[in-house]
């Protein structure tokens, strides 16, 4: 009766454990069916029928900005500008020491005097031969007093031009401004000796500027050359500017692959300061486009597409998309989306129709 006993005992426990089993197996079910919202990041999207080409930001450079520097090498004796002082045409930069083109020049006015006394005597004596000839004067000799007399003109001639090379020279020791404008950088000191063609002092001039703009080589042939650009100050967007497409480098940067775009300002502010941090903004009137990050693209097949977060059910639907341009870090939209859709725009690849989503901090309601 005790061994019976047992193995009845012995029955209901293995029964009891293979319940508790089977009862954590089905709540284990329970479990994964009702998995939590996925969290996703997503920006709301906006139509701008103007912006389609979006901004850049850039810097405010003098349209002329010139390097003046000495023709000829020397000690700098003076140095009568620091950078950021204004200066006006005519104005005195630096001067070189000037003792060696003094002497040059006082030599070369010793050599045209003594020049024009040699040609003076060359003349009296071409004159007296004339007046001897055919009386009592030969033709050999008047022919030779005609030659003595041109090649002393001569001489005077080539002393005329040395002297002013030596003038020139001495002039070109005083270093003057050729238009009003501001002293940006110096390059040399007073003591130092600069060699020719040397930059001493750069100036800016005042009355023209440019908003200068690293831009992707898409932007460029979009765009194209005849676009007006709106500039605003970044410290002060209410301070603006309006110009047109200047200058376009020819080479692309070698690291960024960026084009140097030179923007003409009509009439610029006193705020945009040379330096100054300014957005340039394309105005073009055309297609309205929704400008999304690359990131939130996604691979349809063949087309392009985006996951959009159904305001209602809070979940994923993939949505086709017509592509009007991609840029570096972005691409433009112009049709397949609402003002308003929530895009999704991180970790597209890990989504299905349908899954419940949760929307991150910071994403677009």
């Amino acid at each position: 009766m005790k061994i019976r006993l047992a193995a009845s005992k012995s029955h209901a426990m293995s029964a009891a454990v293979l319940a508790a089993f089977i009862l954590a197996g089905c709540q284990r079910e329970d479990e994964a069916g009702e998995r939590p919202p996925r969290p996703v990041k997503t920006v709301a999207v906006s139509f701008n029928p103007e912006d389609t080409y979006g901004s850049l930001v850039g810097e405010i450079r003098p349209r002329t900005e010139t390097s003046f520097s000495f023709r000829q090498g020397g000690e700098i004796r003076e140095r009568d500008v620091e950078v950021g002082d204004l200066v006006e045409a005519g104005t005195v930069l630096a001067r070189l020491d000037t003792e060696d083109a003094q002497d040059s020049m006082r030599k070369a006015e010793a050599n045209l005097f003594a020049a024009q006394a040699q040609s003076q005597n060359a003349e009296t004596e071409r004159a007296r031969q004339q007046q001897l000839y055919p009386r009592t004067s030969t033709r050999q000799a008047f022919d030779a007093a005609i030659a003595q007399a041109s090649t002393a003109q001569a001489g005077v001639d080539a002393a005329q031009a040395a002297l002013r090379i030596a003038q020139t020279n001495l002039d070109n020791r005083v270093l003057k401004a050729n238009a009003p404008g501001v002293v940006t950088a110096v390059g040399g000191e007073v003591g130092q000796v600069v060699g020719g063609g040397q930059m001493v002092v750069r100036v800016a001039q005042l009355g023209t500027r440019d908003a200068v703009f690293q831009v992707p080589e898409a932007t460029i042939q979009s765009t194209g050359g005849e676009a007006r650009v709106e500039v605003q100050l970044l410290s002060n967007p209410n301070v603006k500017a309006t110009g047109s497409v200047r200058e376009i480098s020819p080479t692309a940067d070698p690291i960024t692959r960026n084009f140097t775009v030179r923007v003409g300002l009509d009439t610029a502010p006193d705020e945009f300061r040379f330096g100054s941090a300014v957005r340039g903004t394309i105005r073009l009137s055309g297609e309205p486009a929704a400008r999304l990050p690359t990131t939130a693209l996604f691979n349809q097949g063949d087309r392009s597409a985006v996951w959009v977060v159904d305001a209602a059910s809070k979940t994923t639907k993939l949505v086709p998309v017509e592509v009007h341009r991609f840029d570096t870090k972005d691409f433009l939209v112009t049709k397949g989306l609402s003002s308003g859709d929530n895009v999704v725009v991180a970790g597209v690849q890990q989504l299905r129709p349908g899954m419940p989503v949760r929307l991150l901090e910071g994403s677009a309601e």
